[in-house]
């Protein structure tokens, strides 16, 4: 007994008989369901669950028929190569072969208003997964019936088995997605045309009082969503160089000025939570590197709705602040980038005391040239991981992944970096990602210094074996200074800064790559916009915002993803 197909026909052959069904559903390029099913002296065709065409056959099908020990030749190809040439072209995703007369309700989605008469003499038998028309290429299914006379019928109304509680099906009738619960075969709402960014336009043009090396999205719970741009100076002839940062909140739409809060060269912002109260640490980089400057933790003032001075703690040339908790304990790390000319210095780990109310000094770390902490959580253990940039003759060396044990963060592994700026943690389909952004390549390994800011920046997986992070893919960047994951649908996206100095337009244009499986990361769209340091993802009633901090000048942008 075989089944095989060409372009127009799908030919059934049992013993020395040939049946040819006449179908023109393979012509196309979309998913299909074929359906061959056996019963008595009569086979039928299904296609797509909605046509049955019934032929005869001369010897009656048996009505026990045991596969025990048998095989089954799926795309078979031998020295007769008439039936492979014959074949269509295409894919094959499930073949399936089902028992009982009422094969084609367990694979078919049932038609919301049956005009079948039951017999009541099939037995029933309780539904499984259902299969309805997908899209692309093709699928075939094969049923195969005893020998029970085969009626066209499907279970009455809505109606589906305990067994298929929680099963999803794709109903070809109403081209509708239903969930079985409680018995009925529900509608499931999907929001299909905002399943896939299509494009990015812009949205509001932000201006400030000078460059901003960073932007921190964050909510604050009655009040709304705000953004702090760390602004590394006021630019305007006369004023104060350190000047000020902007907090702008989302009102109607757009982002408007709320408060300004003074810092010093400021190169990052950090919002976290301690309790009820809600703070905001600003990495002060200072006036010069040879000296030592404060930054700064303000905290959310209820009462008067602006944020107030809350700490200071004393840093060098500070680049970053990471906070997290570990065992209910609050933390924050700060990244120190160098004292005048000597690039290892110490970053600090601070703690929460509860008494205090204050940061205090926990941890030391030996960092090189640190511009980003990152931390994140891999089963139950803690990692903290730092970007080194440079260590005063070359930004090619190592970078230093830390982890949680006995109270201290310990050395877990180290990965060579090119002038890292930054780090970034995500997850896509249970594995584990880490992604740098090399942003400098100066040193003996170019000791022409030709295109310093053109480097690899690398993304790493996690092997979770070995326990190791592992190379997975290297992305050509051009002073990479940011990377930044997002997720859209089923859809896993990450977007790089492409910021600083020298180089083409195109080598300053921000791209943004996506996920897709065995290809990896894939550039999709190119967007033209300013040398940008930061970039984040928000939503807002269903849509979603791309926004930077621009370095070059005093307006930096939002921008709105379009769906297809």
């Amino acid at each position: 007994m075989s089944v095989s197909l060409s372009k127009y026909r799908v030919i059934f052959q049992y013993l020395n008989q040939t049946i040819k069904f006449k179908t023109s559903i393979l012509e196309d390029s979309f998913w299909h369901t074929i359906g061959i099913s056996v019963a008595g002296k009569t086979v039928a065709m299904t296609t797509d669950c909605l046509n049955v065409t019934n032929k005869k056959i001369e010897r009656d099908f048996p009505t026990l028929l045991s596969v025990k020990n048998n095989t089954f030749r799926i795309g078979k190809c031998d020295s007769d190569r008439s039936l492979y040439q014959a074949s269509s072209p295409g894919m094959l995703k499930d073949v399936i072969f089902v028992p009982e007369a009422d094969a084609a309700s367990q694979a078919c989605p049932p038609r919301p208003q049956p005009n079948y008469e039951l017999d009541n003499n099939i037995p029933m038998i309780p539904g499984k997964q259902m299969f309805g028309n997908p899209f692309r290429k093709k699928i075939i299914v094969f049923f195969f019936f005893p020998d029970i006379p085969i009626k066209s019928y499907w279970p009455r109304g809505s109606i589906c088995t305990w067994m298929d509680v929680g099963n999803l099906a794709f109903d070809v009738y109403s081209q509708k997605l239903k969930v079985c619960v409680n018995g009925i075969w529900q509608e499931v709402e999907v929001d299909a045309d905002r399943h896939r960014l299509d494009y990015v336009i812009e949205y509001q043009m932000i201006p400030l009082d000078s460059p901003s090396i960073d932007v921190e999205i964050f909510h604050l719970p009655g009040e709304g969503m705000f953004a702090a741009f760390a602004n590394n100076g006021i630019v305007h002839e006369g004023q104060d160089p350190t000047g000020y940062s902007s907090i702008l909140y989302w009102n109607d739409g757009k982002f408007k000025f709320y408060q300004k809060l003074e810092t010093d060269s400021a190169q990052s912002w950090e919002f976290f939570t301690i309790g009820n109260q809600f703070f905001l640490a600003v990495a002060n980089y200072g006036t010069s590197n040879s000296n030592s400057t404060y930054s700064t933790i303000f905290r959310w003032h209820r009462r008067r709705k602006k944020f107030k001075k809350h700490q200071k703690i004393l840093t060098w040339t500070a680049r970053d602040f990471e906070y997290f908790q570990i065992d209910g304990e609050h933390y924050l790390a700060v990244a120190n980038h160098a004292k005048g000319d000597e690039n290892e210095v110490e970053s600090c780990i601070y703690q929460w005391n509860k008494i205090s109310r204050l940061f205090e000094e926990y941890q030391k770390i030996t960092t090189t040239g640190a511009y980003d902490w990152t931390y994140f959580k891999v089963d139950g253990f803690h990692f903290l991981a730092v970007a080194n940039a440079f260590n005063g003759l070359t930004t090619l060396f190592f970078s230093i992944l830390y982890f949680w044990q006995g109270g201290q963060f310990v050395q877990f592994q180290t990965m060579e970096t090119n002038g890292a700026t930054d780090w970034e943690w995500f997850v896509i389909e249970n594995d584990m990602y880490l992604g740098v952004a090399n942003a400098f390549n100066y040193g003996p390994q170019n000791f022409q210094d030709i295109d310093t800011h053109y480097t690899n920046s690398t993304i790493y997986k996690l092997n979770t074996e070995k326990r190791v992070f592992e190379k997975y893919q290297s992305i050509p960047t051009y002073s990479a200074i940011d990377w930044e994951y997002f997720g859209i649908g089923s859809d896993h996206y990450i977007i790089v800064s492409n910021a600083q100095n020298g180089g083409t337009f195109e080598q300053h244009t921000s791209i943004i790559y996506r996920w897709q499986g065995m290809d990896r990361f894939v550039p999709v769209h190119k967007m033209a916009t300013p040398p940008t340091t930061d970039w984040e993802i928000f939503t807002q009633n269903k849509d979603v915002y791309l926004i930077y901090a621009n370095a070059n000048d005093n307006t930096s942008q939002v921008l709105k993803v379009k769906f297809l």
